[in-house]
């Protein structure tokens, strides 16, 4: 049985969760990175998930669509099972008709996801807050047409996240997002664009409502 914390999203957010293009120019940095990935618009991307957990012989695989929005982020894993899991700044909808499951969580913070929160604070930063106050720059590098990045989040949480990697080709933003945490567990997502702006808020609009009138 997969642990509800890293169950819920990972849900990340983040990983969905969330990622956005980053115009790379030859002088970048890992703040311009950063301030780079701010959610503009909606955007739809196709995901992968692999967890590899210690609780279990065999990585965990799934996949499914993750929209993201300056409002909310949308999570409709397709297997193994069909799950939801949508988030607002207040809280966190859990839903898995499979299993008869409808929860919902409000969030301490704004998007201060379980077993994602240092992830979700990447995409939804709170104004005035800088990646400096929360993250240590581990690494950043360039090889080829790739870029990579590296974080570490300064103080302990309930999340027990200590590393975030994202990466992603040249001039484009990451496609590929690995969290670490403190028990030795560890998710990889892969993810693919599908569509961006009004075309993906479109979508992400017509799932939400198919989601609410479900019985």
């Amino acid at each position: 049985m997969i642990r509800q914390p890293h169950s819920i999203l990972a849900s990340l957010l983040l990983l969905a969760a969330a990622v956005f293009p980053v115009l790379t120019v030859a002088q970048d940095t890992p703040d311009s990175v950063l301030e780079r990935i701010r959610i503009q618009e909606t955007r739809h991307f196709s995901y992968r998930e692999t967890r590899i957990l210690k609780l279990l012989e065999e990585p965990w695989l799934a996949t499914g669509d993750m929209y993201i929005s300056p409002q909310q982020m949308v999570i409709a894993r397709q297997s193994p099972t069909p799950v939801f899991t949508v988030i607002t700044a207040d809280r966190m909808q859990h839903i898995d008709a499979g299993q008869n499951i409808d929860r919902s969580l409000k969030l301490e913070h704004p998007f201060a996801v379980p077993g994602m929160e240092p992830f979700m604070q990447l995409l939804y930063r709170p104004t005035g807050d800088t990646e400096q106050e929360r993250y240590d720059v581990n690494s950043f590098e360039t090889a080829g047409q790739r870029w990579s990045l590296q974080l570490a989040p300064r103080q302990n949480t309930a999340d027990g996240i200590i590393r975030i990697e994202l990466s992603g080709d040249s001039g484009l933003g990451p496609d590929r997002m690995v969290l670490e945490h403190a028990d030795g567990d560890r998710t990889e997502w892969q993810l693919s664009l599908q569509s961006q702006g009004e075309a993906a808020g479109r979508k992400m609009q017509q799932l939400l409502e198919s989601i609410h009138q479900a019985p």
